[in-house]
C-alpha cells in the first residue's frame, strides 16, 4: 500500500493536490449506493407510469373514467393525472440524472488516479474490483471485461437515463392525444423540450469530468461520435414526432404541418382523408378514416360497439352520459350505445356514429336565448357536427335544437320526432331516412339537403330554407311546407297528400308526377316551377296561386343564402339550379302564359271549383283526411301529427273539431300515439275555429271529458 501511494505521489501532475484512491474508493462507492437506489426508484417510477397510462382505453377517455394507479388502489381524475404524470416524471429523472452527475464525477476521478498505478492500459489494478456493483460506476472505472459486457454496461446507462424517460413522455402524450385537450398536449410537448434540455445540458458531464460544459460537449462528440450521433437522432425524432406527428386535429401544430407538407388545413376531400383522420405522415397512416399509425396509436377516440350506457341506471328526462362541450372530432362510436347521452355543445365535426343508439340524446344548444338574440353558436355554445356520419344510427326523439350539422351524412337514419328546430342542414344527407314527426322549424337552413326516397310523414318544416332540396320519390304525406323556401327544389314522384304548402315558395321547383291529392297550396308562388299530377279526388287545393315572377328582392336574398353554402361543389349545384330565378325577369314574366304555365291554370281550375268554402267541400275533405289518418299503416300517428298541425290553423278548410274528436276515439289506432301537448293545441283550435256553445242553464255537477265537452262539437 505504501510503494502504492509512493507511485501515485510520484507522478501527480504539477500544482494538482494527489488523490488517495483508498479513501476515494468509499466515497464513491458510498455514492454509488445512494444514487443505486435512486435509480431503481426511478426505474420502477417510470415503469408504474407505463402500467397505469397503458391501462387508460378509449373508452375511459370518452366516459372520463378516472385512472387508478395500480397496488395503491386510489383513482385520479383523468386530466389531472395525464397534465401532471409528466411533470412528476422530469422531475425526478432530473434528479436522478444530476446524482448521477455527481457520481460520476468521482468515479472519473477515481479511474484517473487508479490508472496511476497501473502499469499497462489494461483496467487490472485489484482496488477496482471493490467498486459499487452499480453498472453505472462499473461502465466508468470497474475492471477490465468483454467488449459486450462493456457494451451492455454503457446501454444500460444510455437506455434507463437519456432514451426509455423520452419515449415514455412521448408515450404519455400519444395515448393522452384521443382526448383532444390542446392544453394537456402542450404540456407534455414542454415537458419534452424540458427533458431533452436538461439531457443535453447536464448529461455530458455523465462522462467527462470538465467543469466547463462547451469542453465537455466537444471532447463527448469527439471521442464517441456514434453515440452522440444517435443520441442526437433519437431526441431529434421523438422531439419533432411530438410536435409535428402528435398533434390535435386542428391545432396550430397540425395546421403548420400540413402546411409544410403542401396539405391544405381546410380540405375535406377523399384524397385528404388521411391528413385530416389518422396521423398526419402519409406513408405511415393506413389512410382510413380514423387510420391508426404503424396500427397502433391514433389521435382520435375509438369506441365501437360498446354500450356504454347502464338501463338500469337511465332516468327518463336525465342524460345518462355527461359528455357536454367533449371534442369529440373524428371519432369513431359506430354501433355504440349512447341513447340519452347529454352531448350539448360538443364538437362532433367528421365524427362517425353510423349504426348508433342516440334515442333522446341531447346535442342542441346550452343557451337557446343567446341564439335566437345574436344568431352566434359559439356564443350559445351550441353542439357542432359538421360532416359528421349518423347513418344507420337511431336518433328517435333526439334533440338537435340549433345544431350545425352541414354536410352530415343521416342515410337510413331513424330521426322520428326529433327536434330540428333552428338548425344548420346544408348539404346534409337523410336519403331512405326515417324522419317522421320531425320539427324543422325555425328557419332551419337545409339548401342542397338530400331526403330521397326518405320518409317524411308528418313533418313540420314550417319556414325553413330548403332551395334545391331533393324530396324525389319521398314520402311527405301529411307535412308541413307553410312559408317555406323551396325554390328549385325537386320534388318529382313525391307523394304530398294531405301535406300543406301554405304560401311555400316553390320557384323554379319541380313537381312532376307528385301526388298532391287533398294537399292545400294556397298563395303558393310556382314561377318556372313544373306541375304535379292532377289530383282526382279533387280536394287539393290550389286557389290562389301566384303567378308573378320573383321580384328584385327575393332575388337578392337568394343570392345571401346562396353565399352562406361554404362547399364550392355544393354552391355551384345550386347556383346553376337558381340561374333562371337569378336573371331578371324581362320577358320573363310571359311565362304565366306559357305552356307550363297553362298546365297550372288547368290543374287550378280543375281543383278551385271544388276547393270553395261549401259544406260539402269541407265535409269531404274532413272525411278524406281522418280517415287517412287512422289507417292502420299509420298508427306510429305520423299522418295524424301532420293533419292535427294542419287543422290548428285559421285558414283549415276542414273541421278541427272532427279531427280532434276522430283522434280521441280509441277506435283510431294513431289516437295512441298523439303527445298531449299537439292535442291540446288542436282543442285551443277548434275553440277559435267553431263558434261558442250556447250557455247551459243549470251547471253540471260531474266533470265532462274534454272531448265531449269540445266546444261547437255535439257528442
Amino acid at each position: 500500500g505504501a510503494s502504492c501511494m509512493t507511485d501515485f505521489s510520484g507522478v501527480a501532475a504539477e500544482g494538482e493536490t494527489p488523490v488517495n484512491p483508498y479513501s476515494l474508493l468509499e466515497a464513491v462507492n458510498r455514492s454509488s449506493d445512494t444514487a443505486h437506489t435512486a435509480w431503481l426508484i426511478f426505474l420502477g417510477l417510470m415503469t408504474y407510469l407505463m402500467v397505469a397510462v397503458a391501462g387508460v382505453t378509449h373508452r375511459d377517455f370518452l366516459v372520463e373514467k378516472p385512472v387508478a394507479l395500480p397496488i395503491l388502489q386510489v383513482d385520479i381524475p383523468q386530466a389531472q393525472f395525464f397534465q401532471f404524470a409528466p411533470i412528476l416524471l422530469v422531475l425526478l429523472h432530473l434528479g436522478v440524472v444530476a446524482q448521477l452527475v455527481l457520481v460520476a464525477r468521482k468515479t472519473l476521478e477515481f479511474d484517473k488516479s487508479i490508472r496511476l498505478l497501473e502499469t499497462s492500459p489494461r483496467r487490472t489494478h485489484p482496488l477496482r474490483l471493490e467498486l459499487h456493483n452499480f453498472f453505472f460506476v462499473q461502465g466508468i472505472a470497474g475492471p477490465q471485461r468483454s467488449a459486450v459486457m462493456g457494451a451492455f454496461l454503457h446501454a444500460m446507462s444510455w437506455l434507463t437515463l437519456v432514451i426509455l424517460p423520452v419515449v415514455l413522455i412521448l408515450y404519455i402524450q400519444v395515448v393522452f392525444l384521443p382526448y383532444h385537450s390542446v392544453t394537456i398536449t402542450w404540456t407534455h410537448r414542454i415537458a419534452l423540450l424540458v427533458d431533452v434540455a436538461m439531457l443535453v445540458s447536464i448529461g455530458v458531464f455523465l462522462s467527462r469530468a470538465e467543469t466547463s460544459f462547451f469542453k465537455a460537449f466537444w471532447r463527448t462528440v469527439a471521442s464517441h461520435p456514434i453515440s452522440v450521433f444517435i443520441t442526437a437522432s433519437v431526441l431529434g425524432v421523438v422531439s419533432v414526432f411530438s410536435f409535428f406527428v402528435a398533434t390535435v386535429p386542428g391545432e396550430a401544430m397540425d395546421v403548420a404541418a400540413r402546411r409544410l407538407l403542401g396539405q391544405d388545413a381546410n380540405q375535406h376531400t377523399e384524397s385528404s382523408r388521411r391528413f385530416r383522420s389518422g396521423f398526419l405522415l402519409p406513408f405511415w397512416s393506413s389512410g382510413e378514416r380514423n387510420g391508426p399509425l404503424f396500427g397502433l396509436f391514433h389521435r382520435n377516440l375509438v369506441v365501437t360497439d360498446t354500450d356504454l350506457v347502464v338501463d338500469k341506471d337511465v332516468t327518463a328526462g336525465e342524460p345518462s352520459l355527461n359528455l357536454r362541450g367533449r371534442d369529440l372530432r373524428y371519432a369513431k362510436l359506430d354501433r355504440s350505445d349512447l341513447h340519452q347521452a347529454d352531448l350539448t355543445g360538443a364538437n362532433l365535426n367528421d365524427a362517425s356514429f353510423d349504426g348508433a343508439d342516440l334515442r333522446d340524446a341531447w346535442m342542441h344548444c346550452a343557451d337557446l336565448n343567446e341564439l335566437l338574440l345574436t344568431e352566434d353558436r359559439k356564443l350559445a355554445v351550441c353542439t357542432s357536427a359538421v360532416r359528421a356520419d349518423f347513418s344507420r344510427a337511431n336518433l328517435t326523439g333526439a334533440r338537435l335544437t340549433g345544431i350545425d350539422a352541414r354536410y352530415a351524412r343521416f342515410e337510413a337514419a331513424k330521426m322520428d320526432e326529433a327536434q330540428l328546430t333552428y338548425a344548420i342542414l346544408i348539404g346534409a344527407g337523410f336519403s331512405s331516412a326515417s324522419v317522421q314527426k320531425a320539427d324543422f322549424t325555425g328557419g332551419v337552413q337545409a339548401q342542397g339537403v338530400n331526403f330521397l326516397v326518405a320518409n317524411v310523414q308528418g313533418s313540420d318544416f314550417t319556414g325553413a330554407q330548403v332551395q334545391f332540396a331533393d324530396f324525389s320519390s319521398a314520402s311527405m304525406q301529411g307535412a308541413t311546407f307553410d312559408y317555406a323556401h323551396l325554390q328549385s327544389a325537386i320534388m318529382r314522384g313525391a307523394n304530398l297528400e294531405a301535406s300543406s304548402l301554405l304560401r311555400a315558395k316553390l320557384q323554379g321547383a319541380d313537381m312532376s308526377d307528385a301526388i298532391i291529392a287533398g294537399t292545400d297550396m294556397r298563395w303558393a308562388a310556382i314561377w318556372e316551377s313544373k306541375p304535379p299530377n292532377g289530383d282526382p279526388t279533387g280536394l287539393a287545393d290550389l286557389s290562389d296561386l301566384d303567378f308573378s315572377p320573383i321580384t328584385k328582392d327575393e332575388r337578392e336574398t337568394l343570392q345571401s343564402t346562396l353565399n352562406r353554402i361554404d362547399a364550392p361543389r355544393l354552391r355551384r349545384q345550386v347556383a346553376d339550379a337558381m340561374k333562371p330565378l337569378m336573371t331578371p325577369a324581362g320577358g320573363g314574366a310571359g311565362w304565366a302564359e306559357s305552356k307550363v304555365g297553362y298546365q297550372w291554370r288547368d290543374l287550378q281550375q280543375d281543383a278551385y271549383s271544388s276547393a270553395d268554402v261549401s259544406a260539402d267541400y269541407r265535409a269531404r275533405l274532413t272525411t278524406y283526411l281522418t280517415t287517412m289518418m287512422c289507417r292502420p299503416t299509420w298508427r306510429n300517428g305520423s299522418i295524424a301529427t301532420g293533419i292535427a298541425r294542419r287543422a290548428q290553423s285559421p285558414l283549415f278548410r276542414g273541421s278541427a273539431s272532427e279531427v280532434y274528436l276522430t283522434l280521441k276515439q280509441k277506435s283510431c289506432p294513431a289516437s295512441t300515439s298523439m303527445s298531449v301537448k299537439l292535442m291540446a293545441d288542436v282543442l285551443s283550435a277548434t275553440d277559435l275555429a267553431e263558434p261558442a256553445p250556447a250557455p247551459v242553464p243549470a251547471p253540471q255537477p260531474v266533470a265532462q271529458d274534454p272531448a265531449v265537452a269540445a266546444p261547437g262539437v255535439t257528442p
